[in-house]
């Protein structure tokens, strides 16, 4: 038998949830790939502040889609899908019949203040009004996508995101070789894509639901997802707010430079984000038992919490390769910025995970308070030392801010789980152990920026350690792909 018939049959005896994630992954990857393969194109075909327009662009759309649709494709659509498991359709067109409302209700506002807020967002009365047009229809093909991944139904999911991604950036490489504002015209391009696509989707959901809109549907969505609005909106501060207070102190060069560093770490959060979306229906259906595996739970994400510890040090140890393959010598200062970003990605997934607990036990306003906390700091803190550093202390602030978080949610899950459940989840020794060593790895490895052999050398020697020991972690993996 050839190795391709054995994969082949080892493929086909794969469960259908471990074959959906498979191809999730591999589809969030290729999205992905194909974002970094054009970032070269469009570092060295546009400036580094038009590049920074568009980042800002980015910026403020994804603070207005905080409130225009609640984010209501996040946690509240796959408890939608559990809880009204008999008419999935109908809730799904309920969701997307609400962000059109709010995003209709925001275009009403923002055209009488239209001078006011253009002053503030530094963007023309255009791409304001294409940008709200994004918002009433883009919903729609999250909600289509995210019923996908929670029905494990992955084909037409893999056939939309690539079809998606090559003419985002097929047509954006067009337009901006015509038009001398080529930031304008990547910004419009993508949103038309967008746009197109948010349609047919809005119209699939829309024709498939028996009832357009329940009352009652909403009412849950909206009651649930309004205590998490500031934590959406204090989680985008720390994601994309430095973008926005870099502009406003320093420049959108700047900002081109910081955003090339920024999105290149961020590489690793596709890693962490489908290893969540892999992970929490197995954590929930642990939690569903009236005898919790505490111990499983706790070891299973350790050897999570490390995986992606190693991770964050070897694509820290890569930033000046990464940088000069992603956006050349022009960027090149900006390598700096990776490796608090990636050790802050590691902060990031380790909390999503005690917020998972919390949030199965119905236990969200604390992550509301702890979002605020960290959205102010981000802010002070960048807005003081952002004018005496220079751009690169913004990804320390947030890696900062990722840190509390970790440990708020630690102590709060602790407290909770001890004082209502009587159980623990996750040993906190070994967790400071391994955080301790990734704060100095992550960082260390700056200092062998310019000592290549010794930086190739580390590189090599950890990865052949991870391959060594990769069958601690398979082993753990498997009882999740059950």
């Amino acid at each position: 038998m050839s190795l391709i018939e054995k994969v082949k049959k080892k493929y086909g005896r794969l469960p259908i949830a471990a074959r959906a994630t498979l191809w999730f992954f591999v589809c969030s990857l290729l999205q992905k790939a194909i974002s970094v393969i054009s970032t070269p194109i469009f570092t060295r075909l546009m400036t580094t502040e038009q590049y920074g327009q568009v980042s800002v662009y980015n910026s403020w759309l994804q603070i207005f889609t905080i409130f225009t649709t609640l984010r209501l494709d996040y946690g509240v659509f796959n408890t939608g899908m559990s809880r009204y498991k008999e008419n999935r359709d109908d809730y799904t067109s309920t969701m997307q019949i609400i962000a059109l409302a709010l995003a209709c209700g925001f275009l009403c506002l923002y055209l009488p203040f239209r001078s006011q807020i253009n002053a503030i967002t530094e963007l023309p009365t255009l791409i304001m009004i294409a940008m709200f047009i994004e918002l009433m229809f883009t919903p729609a093909t999250s909600f289509w996508t995210h019923r996908k991944r929670y029905e494990y139904v992955y084909k037409p999911v893999v056939v939309r995101t690539i079809l998606m991604a090559l003419l985002n950036v097929g047509l954006s490489v067009v337009t901006v070789l015509l038009f001398t504002e080529k930031d304008y015209a990547k910004i419009l391009t993508g949103i038309v894509v967008n746009v197109l696509f948010g349609i047919i989707f809005f119209g699939f959901n829309f024709c498939s639901a028996k009832k357009k809109f329940v009352f009652e549907y909403a009412k849950y969505a909206v009651l649930f997802s309004m205590p998490l609005v500031v934590h959406y909106l204090g989680q985008y501060a720390l994601d994309q707010f430095d973008r926005i207070m870099i502009q406003k102190l320093v420049g959108l060069s700047a900002v081109g430079l910081y955003s090339v560093a920024y999105n290149a770490a961020l590489m690793m959060k596709l890693v962490t984000n489908n290893l969540n979306s892999t992970m929490v229906p197995w954590l929930y259906a642990k939690l569903e038992k009236k005898d919790v595996d505490a111990k499983k739970i706790d070891n299973t994400y350790f050897l999570l919490f490390t995986f992606v510890g190693i991770i964050a040090i070897l694509y820290s140890a890569c930033a000046p390769e990464i940088i000069l393959l992603m956006a050349g010598r022009n960027y090149f200062d900006s390598i700096y910025v990776i490796p608090p970003v990636a050790i802050g990605i590691f902060f990031l997934f380790m909390y999503t995970a005690f917020a998972n607990v919390e949030f199965f036990y119905k236990h969200n306003k604390f992550t509301m308070f702890i979002t605020i906390g960290d959205a102010l700091i981000n802010i002070v803190t960048n807005y003081i030392f952002i004018q005496m550093f220079g751009y690169v202390i913004a990804a320390y602030t947030t890696l900062l801010c990722y840190l509390i978080s970790a440990v708020a949610h630690y102590f709060y899950l602790k407290r909770y789980l001890t004082r209502a459940k009587g159980r623990g989840y996750f040993d906190g020794k070994r967790i400071t152990i391994l955080s301790v060593a990734v704060l100095i790895g992550g960082i260390a490895v700056i200092y062998l920026y310019d000592k290549p052999l010794i930086r190739y050398s580390i590189i090599i020697a950890v990865s052949l350690a991870c391959f060594k020991y990769r069958n601690y972690f398979l082993e753990v993996l498997k009882e999740s792909r059950k």
